[in-house]
């Protein structure tokens, strides 16, 4: 609903205030919800991260991607507002791999159950149903092939362990058989089917608009989510978690595979917690490239599969060159790229020694170094990589000029449409000005001249019939003169071709409606009027914004609103005129109408406001539309 008020500040004040208090309300509502919705995640990241590190110590023989998906799973629960189909099926997922791990991640199934119980809310009433089957009803088929899962996971794992004389920590066969017996919990999908169930009745009783319920394939509101600005630091911060929790994966599966015994306790904890640096990539991206560059170092020389340090690094180089102009972005990002192949060239036994003081306690060969040293030193940081990692660097680049590229863009065009509105203003002050100073200079002398003539009547009388008859004929005179000026002045208003404007022809009033009606109802638009009151009690110029209110409206509903049928109805009453004009055609997005130059909404509003009256107009995209008018007449005018 849009309210065009008139002169009054007092109507303009309460009507407006209370739709943007509402709106701004509501947009904290979401905030609040979001950043919640963000906090919940950080703390499942954290809990379930806890949860693994207790887990028995079979973890090591599975795949790390599947490690990674039970503890990454969480962050999912962040976006259960903004996408709540993925959200549900993702921590579904999740849930049922923690299955094949050890015991069930209630974390990630209280995710699950907060998705599902979303979903009502954001999502057409099939795509409800859809994933809910697909939440309940796969997890179950998918423990048809159980035991092949397990198989595959640790027995043909422990086979190639032994294969290839891989020492790892092997899992039991207690609790191997434990596995088998377990799987995906029939109560678990009813559960979810029962949240899904009150979540669906709920929404029925409180039903959300039609223009919220997104389709969730299309994913319309994921790219808002992540580029809004009043999201960013909670998105930094569970980007942070998300890193360090990735880290923290990859080098609790290191330990077993890489050169990790040869550092100090403290420094894997130190490389973990390297990635919430990522929480001031936006304000502090140069420390952050800084910090990463070293963790990425240390780690390569550890272990070369430490792929999460290396995309935490990505991230922060991309970072940089989005967020700081060109002249700092590519000094700060060349400097730890040139650095890193350099330093792991130039450092030797004495060097590393310092960082892993493991290693000078490692019997030596041919007595000068020893085989651990050897495993270190062979890790040299290559170039390729550092050219690879220049790629973010370009990508952040190439954002950040098409950035600047749409801002530019943008505010040319607001500036062009701006130069437009003040030279069409600047064109309508000056014909103004020219009317007015004609009306001034010829109209109102000649005007001025006819009063004076008639003030001296009474002397003329005194004198004899033929100094009064002279009177008249000068009084007559100007009269015809000015005439001539007024018809010369209204001609200009005239088109092109000459043709006069209509409006200079006898203006219509309340009377004339039905006519008007009757003109514009055809086959396919019925135009019903009703016109309740005294037609002729409103003055002359308000019966006249009153017609033109009305044959403005049914314009538009007879070119643009594709109706079948318009109601007109005129009150008049002692204290003003009131119009509706209301139709059931597709309406239309008011805002849009506005910034697109309607000037046809621009017109009823100012010949209402010329009365101190007030235009209210009713309209959404196919709703219809409604237009209500009242125009006052004596003291409440005033």
């Amino acid at each position: 609903m849009k309210i065009y008020p008139g002169v009054s500040l007092q109507r303009v004040t309460a009507r407006a205030a209370p739709e943007s208090q509402n709106e701004q309300v509501t947009g904290q509502r979401i905030l609040a919800s979001r950043t919640t919705d963000v906090g919940l995640a950080v703390i499942g990241l954290a809990i379930t991260q806890v949860w693994i590190y207790f887990q028995p110590a079979g973890w090591p023989n599975v795949p790390v991607v599947m490690v990674a998906a039970v503890a990454l799973a969480p962050a999912l629960i962040a976006f259960r507002r903004v996408t709540p189909v993925l959200a549900t099926l993702g921590l579904v997922s999740g849930a049922y791999v923690s299955l094949l791990l050890g015991p069930t991640n209630w974390v990630l199934l209280a995710g699950a159950a907060l998705a599902v119980w979303t979903l009502p809310r954001r999502c057409h009433p099939l795509t409800v149903l859809a994933t809910l089957a697909a939440a309940a009803g796969l997890p179950l088929l998918a423990n048809l092939p159980w035991d092949a899962f397990l198989q595959r996971l640790y027995v043909d794992q422990e086979i190639r362990r032994h294969t290839f004389d891989v020492v790892l920590p092997g899992i039991t066969m207690d609790r191997f058989e434990r596995l088998l017996l377990g799987g995906w919990p029939w109560w678990q999908s009813l559960a979810l089917i029962v949240v899904g169930l009150i979540a669906i009745a709920v929404s029925l009783q409180r039903p959300q608009p039609r223009a919220r319920r997104d389709k969730w394939w299309r994913l319309e509101e994921l790219p808002r989510f992540l580029v809004a600005r009043e999201h960013s630091q909670a998105l930094n911060v569970l980007l942070a978690f998300t890193a360090t929790q990735a880290i923290t994966v990859e080098l609790w599966r290191d330990q077993y595979w890489g050169n990790w015994w040869s550092a100090p306790g403290w420094m894997p904890y130190a490389i973990a917690c390297s990635g919430l640096v990522l929480v001031l990539r936006r304000r502090l991206p140069s420390v952050v490239v800084g910090v990463l560059a070293l963790a990425s170092l240390v780690t390569y020389w550890q272990t070369s599969t430490s792929w999460s340090v290396l995309a935490a690094f990505s991230i922060a180089l991309y970072s940089l060159a989005v967020y700081r102009p060109l002249r700092v972005s590519l000094p700060v990002a060349s400097i730890p790229l040139i650095a890193l192949p350099v330093l792991a060239a130039l450092a030797r036994y004495q060097q590393l020694t310092w960082l892993f003081p493991e290693l000078a306690d490692q019997p030596l060969f041919d007595g000068f170094h020893n085989l651990a040293y050897q495993n270190v030193v062979d890790r040299q940081w290559p170039a390729t990589l550092s050219l690879i990692l220049a790629l973010p660097v370009c990508v952040g680049i190439l954002v950040r000029v098409y950035s600047r590229y749409r801002k530019a863009a943008a505010r040319e065009a607001a500036l062009e449409q701006l130069a437009a509105e003040q030279d069409a203003a600047k064109v309508v002050l000056t014909e103004r000005s020219h009317i007015a100073r004609d009306l001034h200079d010829v109209v109102a002398h000649a005007v001025n001249l006819m009063v004076i003539q008639a003030e001296t009547g009474p002397d003329l009388l005194l004198r004899g019939d033929r100094d009064v008859l002279d009177g008249f004929q000068r009084i007559g005179d100007a009269g015809r003169h000015a005439l001539g000026e007024l018809d010369r002045l209204l001609s200009a208003l005239r088109d092109a071709d000459g043709v006069p404007d209509p409006q200079l022809t006898p203006q219509p009033g309340l009377a004339e409606l039905r006519q008007l009606a009757e003109v514009v109802s055809h086959d396919r638009l019925t135009v019903e009027l009703e016109l309740r009151g005294d037609p002729d009690r409103p003055p002359a110029g308000h019966q006249l914004t009153a017609y033109r209110l009305v044959q403005e409206a049914l314009t538009n509903v007879a070119r643009h609103a594709k109706a079948t049928k318009a109601t007109v109805t005129v009150e008049v009453d002692r204290l003003g005129i009131l119009v509706e004009v209301t139709d059931d055609g597709e309406g239309f997005d008011l805002e849009a109408a506005g910034s697109a130059g309607r000037h046809g909404l621009a017109g009823m509003r100012e010949r209402v406001r010329i009365h101190s009256g007030e235009l209210e107009i009713m309209t959404a995209p196919g709703e219809g539309t409604t237009i209500v008018a009242r125009i006052p007449v004596g003291k409440e005018a005033k």
